[in-house]
C-alpha cells in the first residue's frame, strides 16, 4: 500500500469557519463549527483517518489554548485560505509602506520583517 498524504481540507474548512466566526463575534456559529469539528474526531475511527483524526485534535487544542487566553479572534486561518489571507496581507502592507514614501530597501526590510512576525502582532 503506498502512502498517501492526508487531505486536510474538510477539517482545515471547520475550523477557518470557526476563526471567521469568532472574527466577527458570532459566538454561536463558532461554537457550532467547533461542535462538528469535535464529532469529527470522535466519529473518525476507520485507521485512514488516523492523521486527520490527530490533526483535528490540534486545532481543537488550539481553540482551547487561544479561548483560555482571551485571543480567539487572533487565530490565523489554515490551509490555502490561510496562505490566501497572508499574501493579501502583506501585499497590503507593502503598499501602505509604499503609500506613506518609505524607500524600496527600507519597505523590503520591514516586509521581511511582518512575514517573520506574522500572526505575533
Amino acid at each position: 500500500m503506498a502512502y498517501t498524504t492526508p487531505n486536510y481540507d474538510f477539517t482545515d474548512w471547520l475550523y477557518n469557519r470557526y476563526v471567521e466566526a469568532r472574527r466577527k463575534n458570532d459566538f454561536l456559529k463558532a461554537f457550532v463549527f467547533l461542535d462538528v469539528l469535535n464529532q469529527f474526531v470522535i466519529w473518525t475511527d476507520q485507521p485512514k483517518y488516523r492523521q486527520q483524526k490527530r490533526y483535528a485534535k490540534e486545532l481543537i487544542k488550539a481553540i482551547g489554548k487561544a479561548v483560555k487566553n482571551s485571543t480567539a479572534h487572533r487565530l490565523l486561518l489554515r490551509g490555502e485560505e490561510g496562505q490566501r489571507e497572508f499574501e493579501q496581507k502583506m501585499a497590503a502592507y507593502e503598499k501602505e509602506l509604499n503609500e506613506i514614501g518609505y524607500d524600496q530597501e527600507t519597505i523590503r526590510e520591514l516586509v521581511i520583517d511582518k512575514r517573520w512576525n506574522y500572526g505575533n502582532d
